[in-house]
């Protein structure tokens, strides 16, 4: 008998990367538009990077 291992499906997710400032030293990665306004509700300084 052969026996056949299943290996892991890759997964690729296609959700824009939004870079944020929410300090002066301070940069995070978000993957969509409603993380980035929860994180504005904590630090209503936050800027969206380019």
């Amino acid at each position: 008998m052969i026996y056949k291992m299943r290996t892991k499906k890759v997964k690729i997710d296609l959700r824009p990367k939004i870079k944020i400032k929410i300090d002066n030293r301070t940069i995070i990665t978000v993957r969509s538009m409603e993380a980035f306004k929860a994180w504005k509700e904590r630090f209503p300084e936050a800027v969206i990077m380019e």
